[in-house]
């Protein structure tokens, strides 16, 4: 035995290079997500969107009812041209929920990546849908805001009525506030699905 050899055999083994051949031969654990339950799941979802717009839809429709009955009996015409710009304001948001809201269904013979996908478009659609709700469902109703406001001060140009005018105004405002928070709370809860689903 040559002076190598026994420096050789006599040479520790190192711990850490022994530690990672362990952590290199456990089996790895595949956690992505099954088709089938990508699909269960964007099933599930595409419901209850279905559902959310069914429920806009319907609540839009009663409302642009009311806004007739306002229109038919308006004492003016700057009132008629108020409900006629809320009227029109109603109607942009149904065509837009229709256009921008309305889900689709996974193709039954997706694969498991091509379902990711389409589950992650379909969320990140809702997302930028939500979460952009000034632009189509709120501003839509200012120029009819504007409009009663104009109305109300031109029929009754006494200071004594402005008080139920600026009643009026604070309500609009905190609607106009309270559906843009709800959506925008709506809008990072679909971010952190879609993180999930990023993840997976």
């Amino acid at each position: 035995m040559t002076d190598d050899q026994v420096t050789d055999d006599a040479k520790p083994t190192d711990p850490n290079n022994q530690a990672q051949q362990i952590w290199q031969s456990q089996p790895v654990e595949d956690i992505k997500m099954s088709a089938d339950v990508i699909r269960q799941r964007a099933g599930r979802f595409e419901r209850k969107i279905s559902r959310r717009n069914l429920r806009e839809s319907i609540t839009s429709l009663l409302v642009i009812v009311v806004f007739c009955y306002f229109f038919a009996t308006a004492p003016g015409i700057l009132f008629r041209v108020t409900w006629t710009l809320f009227i029109a304001g109603m109607i942009w948001i149904i065509i837009q929920l229709r256009l921008k809201g309305t889900p689709k269904t996974m193709p039954a013979a997706m694969g498991n990546s091509s379902s990711v996908e389409f589950f992650r478009a379909e969320l990140e659609r809702q997302r930028d849908l939500v979460k952009s709700v000034w632009l189509w469902y709120l501003a839509p109703m200012v120029p009819g805001y504007f409009a009663l406001n104009l109305a109300c001060i031109v029929i009754s140009p006494r200071p004594p009525r402005w008080g139920s005018l600026a009643l009026i105004d604070l309500i609009f405002v905190a609607v106009f506030l309270g559906v843009w928070m709800l959506n925008q709370r709506a809008a990072r809860c679909l971010q952190r699905t879609i993180d999930e689903l990023n993840a997976s």
